[in-house]
């Protein structure tokens, strides 16, 4: 791609060829950079362990979220060394662990889960991937803290201090709720509980990256330094030197204040790239930046490559470099009214940043996430979402860079109204975005688009660009040979047969059938208060099955029901009872079920047994003597388990 796109426009320098051939490198490289350490001991029969904090604590509503290093494990009587990263979850205490901390604690490590459904994302490989092989959650008395308060006071150590200080600032200035909580993720980086119904509304409108500190923060933050420091570039050579040191040194270390994740660090240093270029280059060429910059992050992290952040952001970026700037000039607006005429050509250039930005990543956006907001309503909002978010962003900014200085000269009436500035900036924002989503629904889910569209997709707008640009017919056949492809690809019907899947949330079974376009879900009345498990776990299977109605039944989990499906009977078994005389069945028992005395069960002759939660060794030992003698199959754990399609 990046070849196709180097000889396109004309980009005949070390820069691009660099990068063009280190995707093909990094593809091959893949299994090389993809090789993990292997654990040495077993996670299910390990429960004594020595961890050592390696990340800064995460506060959450009721646990402290904690990245620990297995140091050492108790292998029957001896000590060993371990090995590998585990994510565990302190009930919180009086003694907080901090980085550098080392705990002993007593539990068992449970491996994420593999995908219970088609389609759905792999966890547990996107988590090995990270070196992080399992979690936990510890009770208060199933740890101890062996070491006060070895803390590494290293740069990263500070930032993280600033960064607590500075969210700290935020809550004394601003009320509880929704803005908070949003302020401090989209400002800070800090990962607060923003609960699912905000998290939804965010995406639905396609406005989820302003959540996490990424290119449009650190973006604005670099138009806003420029044009505050401007003034230096016209002050010769040293100016320039310093005005390239102190942009440097602020934007990296708001980078470290919001956490160093990887949209910051792509971000930070992107822009790192265009400052030394604005600064000391006399003739700057935007993707040979773009390229540059991308060149060295996979030489750093190959595997990059294949993350979805990755490319989104890179891809955006690509799009506002090639379209942004000549879609703007497609129109010009001279109106005698200088307030009207700045209005509409500002929100013409905000909605050709919008779909600019799109054009690369809208197929990408579909194929991982099977959703993507309305174009009507996007186009229609989203120079609205620009304006309101940027407002808030900027004000957010102007509050954590003087709150120091406000609280140094005791002018706290100045940060409380800096504050109530802040929170009134989101209240607009999300009043909008509320109340837009309420009337309108502006998002198209379960959508689906294979691999070969994606790439067929980007074959095709290279062709079309570069037809514009050389006018050369051999380009526009091509375009017009991938659009008869891409047509004849969806004229060709599919069959959908009817299909169903069984599976367990929290201990309850769920039925899910698909029939055509339609599907129906047989569900625990829990799950209804649980919308980001289905969004998760169903919405992936339904996006590819082609379905788009579905219908939700929602049982009580103290009763008994039944119900036939493809010759065969299904039973969920809520609470004790005898098989009816005359037929076996499939027989699903809830963890409700398992509390109480399971004699009952050796009627259920000629049946095959779905233990929805697999329980402990004991109740394993007592439930498997009451097993009646001819079950069809053997005793299966559906929480053990992909779904069972039938």
């Amino acid at each position: 791609m990046a070849i196709f796109i180097g000889s396109f426009f004309k980009i005949r320098n070390f820069l691009s060829i660099s990068f063009s051939l280190l995707l093909p490198i990094a593809s091959y490289l893949n299994a090389g950079f993809n090789a993990r350490a292997n654990l040495n001991f077993d996670l299910k029969k390990t429960n004594t362990f020595v961890f050592e904090v390696i990340d800064f604590p995460e506060n959450k509503p009721k646990s402290i979220g904690l990245i620990v290093h297995c140091i050492a494990f108790l292998d029957q009587k001896n000590w060993k060394k371990g090995s590998g990263n585990f994510k565990i979850y302190l009930e919180k205490t009086v003694n907080k662990p901090v980085k550098g901390s080392r705990l002993l604690v007593q539990s068992t490590l449970i491996p994420f889960p593999q995908p219970s459904f088609p389609f759905e994302k792999n966890w547990s490989e996107y988590f090995h991937a990270k070196g992080i092989y399992g979690s936990t959650f510890i009770a208060k008395n199933s740890f101890m803290l062996l070491n006060e308060a070895a803390v590494n006071k290293n740069i990263v150590y500070y930032f993280h201090l600033w960064q607590s200080y500075l969210a700290q600032q935020l809550e004394l200035a601003m009320h509880p709720g929704i803005n908070l909580d949003v302020a401090k993720t989209m400002l800070l980086g800090v990962k607060s509980s923003i609960d699912f119904e905000t998290l939804a509304v965010y995406s639905s409108l396609g406005a989820i990256h302003i959540l996490s500190v990424s290119g449009l923060h650190v973006g604005l933050l670099y138009a806003g330094l420029s044009f505050i420091l401007g003034f230096l570039l016209r002050k010769g050579r040293y100016g320039k030197i310093l005005f390239f040191i102190l942009m440097m040194i602020l934007l990296w270390a708001y980078a470290g204040i919001s956490g160093f994740s990887d949209p910051v660090l792509r971000s930070a240093w992107m822009f790192s790239v265009m400052l030394f270029a604005k600064a000391f280059l006399y003739h700057q060429n935007g993707i040979n930046t773009w390229a540059f910059s991308c060149f060295v992050l996979l030489v750093c992290k190959p595997m990059a490559l294949f993350e979805p952040g990755f490319q989104l952001s890179y891809l955006a970026v690509l799009g506002l470099i090639i379209f942004q700037q000549k879609w703007a000039t497609l129109v010009t607006i001279n109106l005698p009214y200088r307030p009207l005429q700045f209005i509409l050509s500002n929100t013409w250039e905000l909605t050709c940043v919008a779909l600019a930005a799109q054009i690369f990543t809208w197929p990408l956006i579909i194929y991982y996430f099977y959703q993507f907001p309305n174009p009507f309503w996007f186009l229609l909002l989203n120079p609205i979402l620009i304006v309101l978010s940027t407002i808030s962003l900027g004000t957010g900014f102007l509050f954590i860079s003087t709150s120091p200085i406000l609280v140094f000269l005791k002018l706290d009436f100045l940060l409380r109204w800096l504050g109530l500035l802040l929170d009134f900036s989101f209240s607009m924002l999300h009043f909008v975005m509320f109340k837009f989503v309420y009337l309108f629904h502006p998002i198209l889910p379960f959508l689906k688009i294979h691999l070969i569209e994606v790439f067929v997709y980007f074959l095709l707008v290279t062709c079309l660009w570069c037809w514009l640009i050389f006018r050369k017919r051999w380009y526009l056949s091509w375009a017009i040979f991938l659009i008869s492809f891409e047509c004849i690809f969806h004229v060709i019907p599919s069959r959908n047969h009817p299909q169903s899947f069984l599976s367990q949330y929290n201990g309850y079974p769920i039925f899910v059938l698909i029939s055509g376009m339609k599907s129906y879900f047989f569900v625990p009345v829990d799950l209804r208060l649980d919308p980001l498990w289905i969004q998760g776990h169903l919405s992936p299977l339904w996006a590819n099955a082609g379905v788009r109605d579905t219908l939700g039944i929602y049982y009580d989990p103290t009763k008994n029901y039944s119900w036939p499906y493809k010759n065969n009977k299904f039973i969920l078994l809520n609470k004790a009872a005898i098989r009816p005389k005359g037929y076996g069945a499939t027989v699903m028992v809830s963890k409700t079920a398992l509390l109480m005395k399971p004699h009952w069960l050796r009627t259920w002759d000629h049946s095959t047994i779905l233990i929805t939660k697999k329980p402990s060794s004991y109740f394993q030992y007592l439930w498997s003597t009451y097993y009646p003698k001819h079950v069809i199959q053997e005793v299966d754990f559906l929480d053990q388990r992909a779904a069972i399609r039938y």
